[in-house]
């Protein structure tokens, strides 16, 4: 992708919404245009570009989603329920 190229992002983002990335949890306080103002619970806050963090995210969930499917690999299959034994046998219906 070349510098010039824009990154299309699907994600959307709400004033008042909170949402998290690398440094945690922020509070979009205004967007206007192409840029957007969040606050971290700190107190921090920062301008940055909607494309950027609409990137994060969409990357976030992303791998949110791997973790998901190898955790879900990675668990052994259900067993069957085993019958229980009582030593009698039932006598074949006539």
């Amino acid at each position: 992708m070349s510098p010039s190229t824009e990154y299309a992002t699907e994600y959307e983002f709400v004033v008042g919404g909170e949402y998290e990335n690398e440094k945690g949890l922020f509070t979009v306080m205004s967007i206007e245009k192409d840029q957007m103002t969040i606050q971290w619970a700190d107190g921090e806050g920062i301008s940055t570009s909607i494309e950027f963090q609409g990137r994060i995210q969409e990357r976030r969930q992303r791998e949110k989603a791997i973790e998901q499917e190898k955790l879900a690999a990675a668990k052994p299959a259900p067993k069957k329920a085993k019958r229980a034994k009582s030593g009698k046998q039932t006598p074949p219906a006539h």
